[in-house]
């Protein structure tokens, strides 16, 4: 929502027009064939892991808690999360950076439905109960997907023109929660008592 044409598209003031950012979006997988979500559409990758460009951030969706995740895909976040400048993860794609191991000794937040399975086989990282979204050096870890949409804001405006992201803030109809404003925080005493 920050480029050039999505601005111009959008008829944005002249103002911020000036302020847009130029973006690639890369979606990576381990071929080209399409790759099938746990819910959604099929989504076609851009690249693979092995001839995936430098990325300036990287950012991981969850998947369900469960899932297996592929040596290689595990391969390719510990190699590039030294190369990259911001990692990124919503709800439990916290568990893929977890499983890399590059979770490992900071704070980090994953769906507070995944939190007791999360503790339980990542001891090493420090699971943050309360919170939409942790911050700990390069890693932003979002707690639900919600939650993502609020930490992706909070890094927007930390980073960009208050007034561009807050023009996109009512352009979407979107009003982010505070990283400690979180109402879900209930989920973690009933997932603990099953």
């Amino acid at each position: 929502m920050l480029t050039p044409v999505f601005l111009d598209g959008c008829h944005a003031p002249p103002s911020l027009r000036d302020k847009a950012v130029p973006m690639e979006f890369h979606y990576i997988s381990h071929s080209l064939e399409p790759v099938s979500p746990a819910a959604g559409p099929r989504q076609l990758p851009t690249c693979t892991y092995a001839t995936c460009p430098p990325l300036n951030l990287l950012m991981l969706p969850g998947s369900p808690p469960d899932a297996h995740f592929s040596p290689e895909l595990i391969r390719f976040v510990q190699e590039r999360v030294n190369e990259v400048e911001i990692v990124m993860s919503i709800c439990t794609g916290s568990l893929i950076l977890a499983q890399a191991g590059v979770l490992n000794g900071k704070n980090a937040s994953t769906n507070k439905g995944a939190y007791k399975f999360a503790a339980e086989k990542f001891p090493q990282v420090q699971w943050m109960p309360k919170g939409r979204w942790t911050v700990d050096g390069k890693f932003w870890t979002g707690s639900g997907v919600t939650a993502g949409m609020d930490m992706m804001s909070a890094f927007l405006m930390s980073r960009y023109d208050h007034d561009l992201i807050k023009w996109l803030h009512a352009l979407a109809e979107f009003q982010p929660k505070q990283q400690d404003d979180d109402p879900f925080v209930w989920l973690l005493d009933d997932s603990q008592s099953h």
